[in-house]
């Protein structure tokens, strides 16, 4: 194509440019994006908020069932009953993070004080001052790994400052769900108790855990356990294999379920539930207000 000669005095800027024919081009595909997503460099990603919502979900679920499940050892489908009394289930249990202390009102305080007085009739066993102005009830069940977590990381700091001293009587009462062995092994507690050995015999049991119903807890192995404390083995034996206390561990375990009990360890600390084989410190935190 031609070009326009420059006149006399006309400078280069001011000279008509050519006017050029484009040539066709061929077919484009463009995405239809925001300019600013158009960046080789800085590429856009988008998500859609609602099919992230139902996952996210999911997975918080999830985190709080991994929690839930590394304090408590909570009964089946099969084995769960709904409470026919005053349930233990109703009362504000701590959560997996220290909570702050709440006190109750007066209702609730009379509440606590009644319930905490009909279980402590029922309760056989006892370590501590009877006078003393805590009184915290464990429902365990000796196959529970929970309730072992609990008598290897938390009791043993419960002992030293707070059953020792005189401030805190501690009862343990049956709640015997997971199956025959850990039936066996509360009458076995039961028959040591006959020779005022229950606590021995108890932390033997904790010490001796090792899966659940897997013979860890047979008869032959109470009997060793007896022997190895240096019981009267006679009389532990007759009493463990006469089935004297059978009926006595099913209903201790029919009890717990009534008051609403769902999971062991639960424990009642002057009529407050707290839930798991929670760390020291949350039980630091509901028993220091009872003291004062």
């Amino acid at each position: 194509m031609a070009t326009p000669k420059r006149k006399q005095g006309e400078t280069a800027s001011e000279r008509p440019k050519a006017i050029t024919k484009r040539k066709p081009k061929q077919e484009e595909t463009k995405l239809d994006v925001p300019q600013e997503v158009e960046s080789k460099t800085r590429p856009a990603v988008t998500f859609n908020i609602q099919s992230w919502a139902t996952p996210i979900v999911g997975l918080i679920m999830l985190v709080i069932g991994l929690l839930v499940g590394y304090y408590v050892r909570p009964l089946t489908l099969a084995q769960s009953s709904s409470a026919t009394t005053a349930s233990l289930a109703a009362s504000p249990a701590p959560s997996l993070v220290t909570p702050p202390v709440v006190l109750p009102t007066t209702d609730q305080a009379a509440a606590q004080k009644n319930l905490m007085a009909s279980v402590v009739a029922k309760v056989r066993h006892f370590k501590g001052d009877p006078n003393a102005p805590v009184t915290i009830i464990e429902f365990g069940d000796f196959q529970c790994p929970f309730c072992g977590r609990f008598f290897a990381q938390t009791e043993p700091q419960m002992n030293e400052q707070y059953i020792q001293s005189g401030k805190v009587r501690f009862g343990y009462f049956n709640f015997s769900f997971l199956g025959p062995e850990s039936n066996w092994a509360a009458e076995a507690a039961e028959c040591a108790s006959d020779q005022n050995k229950f606590w021995e015999y108890h932390d033997k049991l904790y010490n001796s855990q090792s899966g659940e119903n897997q013979g860890a807890f047979n008869k032959d192995n109470l009997k060793k356990f007896a022997q190895d404390l240096g019981f009267d083995t006679q009389a532990f034996n007759n009493c463990l294999d006469s089935g004297k206390y059978t009926s006595l561990v099913q209903a201790d375990t029919q009890a717990s379920s009534a008051l609403g009990v769902q999971s062991t360890p639960t424990f009642l600390i002057n009529g407050q539930t707290v839930i798991g084989a929670q760390p020291f410190q949350v039980f630091q935190q509901a028993i220091d207000p009872l003291l004062k």
